[in-house]
């Protein structure tokens, strides 16, 4: 579906490791408020529900947002604002998902004045833990990229941006700006 840039065989395998971390959970479905809401669970079971709520949230973001589709003009706007121009944004984005060591991702994310910025999170660790709203991500865990790329991960990094569905992350924009 994504080849060449990602093979069925590796994105099989990543779909199962997500269902890993959605039965992890059992009953706890709501996962952006078992993140929020921490504090209201046991402190044993905090790290578990963090690390499996991430799991969940991050996976089903990168899923969602992989195929073809163009930005919209009103998000385009937004990128060109914040990031000078859509070459400067994808730039940005490249170099900070070179900069992350170990497994974790990078996001695009709206902050809390409304501003588009990348940041790198480790593990599972969510940008929902910040206050942070997460409108597009790449997975940078071994599992992502290691069968097709190996040890190449800057070619996975670069070849991000040919399977990105920007008509679904400029609806991941416009619709929480609909709700600011």
């Amino acid at each position: 579906m994504y080849e060449p840039y990602i093979t069925d065989f590796t994105m099989n395998i990543h779909n199962k490791i997500y269902q890993n971390y959605v039965n992890n959970l059992n009953d706890l479905h709501n996962y952006i408020d078992n993140v929020i809401n921490i504090d209201k669970f046991d402190i044993k079971k905090r790290g578990n529900i963090l690390f499996n709520s991430g799991g969940v949230l991050n996976h089903q973001l990168f899923f969602s947002i992989l195929g073809k589709g163009d930005m919209s003009e009103k998000f385009k706007e937004k990128i060109i604002e914040d990031f000078g121009s859509v070459e400067n944004f994808k730039e940005e984005f490249i170099k900070n998902a070179n900069y992350l060591v170990g497994s974790g991702y990078t996001f695009l994310v709206l902050n809390k004045e409304n501003k588009l910025e990348i940041i790198n999170t480790s593990n599972e660790d969510t940008p929902y833990s910040y206050g942070l709203i997460p409108i597009m991500n790449l997975d940078l865990w071994e599992h992502a990229y290691f069968l097709d790329y190996q040890n190449n991960k800057e070619d996975y990094i670069n070849n991000f941006f040919s399977i990105v569905d920007f008509n679904k992350v400029s609806q991941n924009y416009e619709e929480i700006q609909k709700n600011l």
